[in-house]
C-alpha cells in the first residue's frame, strides 16, 4: 500500500466518522423534538412551573416535592451534545488534511 493511498483510506474514515456523528447528533435532535412535542405536549396543562428549551428541544416540569417530568436525561445530553463536538473535531481535522494535501 502506496502513501497516497493510506493518506486516501484515512480520509475515507475520517469522513464516516463525520457522518456517523452527525446522524447521531441528528437523530438525537429529532428525538428530543419528538418528546417535547408529542409526548410531553400536555405537560403544560398539568403543571404550574413549565419549563422549556430549544436546543436540544425540551418541556419538564418540576413538582412540589422536587421531582422532575419530562426533562432530557444527563446521559442523553451528554451523548448529544458529545456528538456534536465529535463531529465538529472529524470534520475539522479532516478539513486540515484535504488542506495539507493540496499544497
Amino acid at each position: 500500500m502506496t502513501a497516497t493511498s493510506t493518506r486516501d483510506a484515512q480520509l475515507n474514515r475520517l469522513w464516516g466518522a463525520v457522518c456517523a456523528f452527525a446522524g447521531i447528533f441528528l437523530f438525537l435532535w429529532a428525538l428530543s423534538w419528538v418528546k417535547a412535542s408529542v409526548l410531553n405536549e400536555d405537560l403544560q396543562n398539568r403543571c404550574g412551573d413549565l419549563h422549556t428549551a430549544s436546543f436540544p428541544f425540551e418541556k419538564s416540569c418540576t413538582r412540589e416535592d422536587g421531582s422532575v417530568e419530562g426533562a432530557n436525561s444527563l446521559l442523553f445530553d451528554g451523548i448529544f451534545f458529545g456528538s456534536m463536538a465529535a463531529a465538529a473535531a472529524c470534520l475539522t481535522v479532516a478539513f486540515t488534511i484535504q488542506a495539507s494535501r493540496n499544497r
